[in-house]
């Protein structure tokens, strides 16, 4: 899907009283159903497949026809960013060293003439306003005229359109908002327009991709992802990029702790999964049945947060009885905490030089990465094609 908001300024001469401008147009979600097919197999693959963790990760940015749930899952997300916001949580984090970056001369490391903005997983609109709109801003009062075009990618439609009304209102020029999975998708509804493509992603997208026991490892996923920027953006394109290397443990029992907010933003598959009737119980009670336990994999360098059982019972999912002991859990996510070098080398094989920021006593660190070459041939390999779904 992709919408296309107008700066609101018109050449036309209306007749008095007869003064109007189109402000969106938005296509038919057709690819809807793509994407709840794929939360679905995903589901049951992580219910059927448990040492397999972290496949929801991108099917929890999803709003419950029922906006006032607490189990939809975009909604839950914004509690948990205005929680972040009160607590100094990562958002914070990011914020913090995007300001960093900004005084040590960010704006003058970006290329010359002009520049077109690209926003990925923006999400909610404090945390874009914080992180995206702190760069474009500074930007904006540098370089006005190099600034010509703004576009937000989210796998949320709502989020995205919110995001590109907030960068066509401040910035006063031609924002689109696309929606996609920027993990998992081959190329996306970007238009194509001039300037250098600066292309933003904050909050750690990246460093959500699953474990499969038998599969892709997280690091190949998520470099990948870095690939798949290269050749949507082509050679000069620039990625400023955040990252978090906290590999302190005791982050399970800090911003990785399961409140209420985010407890309901990760049960929230739970609730997706009966919407689509995958859990064929329609008054299957989540919060009854399951709680959200986190924990430090060593191994992987990774938050995990689990869905726990809470109670021996049993529920028919896509046409079988299924049968839950107290105890046993599934992964709905991955929070990789890898350090610089690891975040570094993964660009790299992408096909990206890189420069790190870093502010001291901040865990969270700024790449600005750009495409120099093509990526590497193994990663090249696993491109989805035009013809191949991602």
């Amino acid at each position: 899907m992709a919408a296309f908001l107008h700066t609101g300024e018109d050449t036309k001469d209306y007749g008095a009283g007869d003064v109007s401008r189109h402000i969106i147009a938005v296509d038919a979600p057709t690819a809807q159903a793509y994407y709840d097919k794929k939360f679905i197999k995903a589901f049951i693959h992580m219910i059927e497949n448990p040492d397999d963790k972290g496949l929801m990760s991108t099917h929890l940015f999803y709003d419950l026809p029922d906006s006032q749930s607490i189990l939809s899952g975009g909604h839950a997300w914004e509690e948990r960013i205005r929680n972040s916001v009160k607590t100094g949580g990562f958002w914070s984090k990011d914020t913090s060293v995007i300001h960093t970056a900004l005084q040590k001369g960010l704006v003058s490391k970006l290329p010359e003439g002009y520049l077109k903005f690209i926003s990925y997983g923006g999400g909610d609109i404090n945390a874009f306003q914080g992180n995206e709109m702190q760069i474009m801003t500074a930007v904006f009062n540098e370089r006005s005229e190099d600034f010509v075009d703004f576009c937000a990618v989210d796998i949320l439609e709502r989020y995205a359109t919110t995001c590109a009304y907030a960068a066509r209102n401040k910035y006063k020029l031609r924002s689109h908002a696309v929606t996609g999975d920027f993990i998992y998708n081959g190329s996306l509804a970007i238009p194509d327009t001039k300037g250098t493509p600066i292309v933003m992603i904050f909050g750690g997208p990246f460093e959500n991709t699953p474990y499969i026991k038998d599969g892709r490892s997280p690091e190949d996923t998520t470099a990948l992802a870095w690939a798949k920027l290269n050749v949507q953006h082509g050679h000069g394109a620039i990625v400023l990029k955040t990252f978090d290397t906290d590999q302190n443990p005791d982050l399970v029992n800090g911003p990785y702790s399961p409140s209420k907010p985010f407890e309901a933003f990760l049960l929230s598959a739970f609730a997706r999964a009966v919407e689509h009737r995958v859990i064929e119980d329609a008054n299957y009670d989540i919060f009854a049945h399951w709680k959200i336990v986190s924990n430090f994999n060593n191994e992987l360098k990774s938050i995990e947060l689990a869905a726990q059982c809470k109670d021996d019972h049993s529920v028919k999912i896509d046409g079988r009885d299924r049968f839950f002991t107290k105890g046993e859990s599934r992964v709905i996510t991955l929070s990789h905490k890898w350090d610089e070098a690891r975040n570094v080398a993964l660009a790299k094989r992408a096909g990206f030089d890189v420069e790190v920021i870093r502010e001291e006593g901040n865990p969270n660190g700024l790449m600005i990465a750009k495409v120099v070459r093509k990526p590497d041939a193994d990663l090249m390999a696993w491109m989805p094609r035009p013809d191949k779904a991602a």
